[in-house]
């Protein structure tokens, strides 16, 4: 099977599906707007015309298209509906997926007119379009971008093999504990409240270790802004880790914090529950489906750290229930979470479409 991804070469999530579909014996190629590598896999960097990301993707539409009919795949798979999806739409290549990550449809099509016209225009035009939730499968049902039988929903999933409670190498405690973040530093992750928590926090908890291991435009404000709150000694920003080095991270974490406002669904928060990092993370669809409040995990009010400190205080006050949830969220992450159980599904749904 020929199959080529729209997608953004440098995502975590991108090198995944391209080199699972690699290893079982397709021929893989990736086109992507942002460069990046993949090993034994062709990947196609459309030049920047302009520093403006929209405009650019405008401006090198044809280039897409020039190079999926040179490809000529038997599976033209998009990543991302509001960018990679809307390219697709106009190669004419089918069977055509589109992939909804989150933002593409849970934000940006809410916040404008122009991106819900696009996300409908591109959605239309592919012959199944999967989605990593429940909550973002039912808002695109109800803004009509697709009928029912056109979309699958499963998550990403997270590699069950390497993230699960072998992992952990530290007992949950109450001395020290260490509070983690993975989430990426960008706008609309909401880092800052993690930071805003901690003073709050380290009344009751002097000795807490707080960690943000994560990268992107907003780092260098979350450092000016742990200092002005006096925290800078009790949090240590190390950069975004490796996918490899994760297991042993969270395996080491007492709490693990999401602050987004919005997702499709977390795979970080999956990665944690897996091994066995106490789950915190805002009350909205995307973390509902995974934590159900004050049994297998905490929920917290978007845009308040005071609830968030509440939470982590309410967990770090109680050891043994954080060790007494780990393997009720293993079940759940190794259930319901798992890469390889939703790369079966996709590939059978390749063969479906090619049939």
């Amino acid at each position: 099977m020929n199959i080529c991804f729209l997608a953004n070469a440098a995502s975590i999530h991108t090198k995944r599906w391209a080199k699972h579909f690699l290893y079982a014996g397709n021929d893989v190629s990736v086109v992507s707007f942002e460069p990046g590598k993949i090993e034994n896999v062709q990947v196609y960097f459309l030049p920047k015309l302009t520093s403006q990301r929209h405009a650019n993707i405008l401006l090198n539409l044809s280039r897409v298209r020039k190079i999926v009919l040179k490809i000529s795949p038997d599976i033209l798979h998009a990543h991302y509906a509001t960018s990679y999806g809307f390219a697709g739409a106009i190669c004419g290549i089918h069977p055509y997926i589109i992939s909804a990550w989150g933002s593409d449809i849970m934000v940006m099509p809410e916040s404008s007119v122009i991106y819900r016209l696009i996300a409908k225009y591109a959605l239309r035009k592919a012959d199944m379009v999967t989605s990593v939730a429940e909550h973002m499968t039912n808002l695109m049902l109800k803004r009509k971008y697709v009928r029912k039988k056109e979309v699958v929903t499963f998550p990403f999933g997270i590699d069950i093999k390497i993230f699960n409670l072998n992992a952990r190498h530290k007992k949950h405690c109450i001395e020290e504990p260490i509070i983690v973040s993975t989430r990426n530093l960008d706008k609309g992750l909401d880092v800052h409240l993690f930071i805003q928590a901690i003073p709050k926090v380290i009344r009751y908890f002097p000795k807490a270790k707080f960690v943000v291991a994560g990268d992107g435009p907003y780092k260098e404000e979350l450092q000016r802004m742990a200092i002005n709150f006096g925290v800078d000694t009790v949090v240590d920003f190390i950069g975004k880790i490796s996918h490899s080095d994760m297991p042993s991270f969270l395996g080491g974490a007492d709490v693990y914090v999401s602050t987004s406002r919005s997702d499709g669904s977390s795979v970080s928060l999956n990665e944690a529950m897996a091994c066995g990092a106490f789950p915190i993370a805002t009350d909205i669809a995307a973390n509902r489906e995974w934590i159900e409040h004050t049994k297998n995990g905490l929920l917290f009010s978007c845009f308040n750290p005071n609830s968030l400190a509440e939470k982590i205080i309410n967990c770090l006050m109680q050891p043994d229930w954080r060790d007494a949830v780990m393997p009720m969220n293993w079940k759940i992450a190794s259930e319901k979470a798992s890469w390889e159980s939703a790369m079966n599904k996709m590939e059978i749904r390749y063969n479906q479409l090619l049939k």
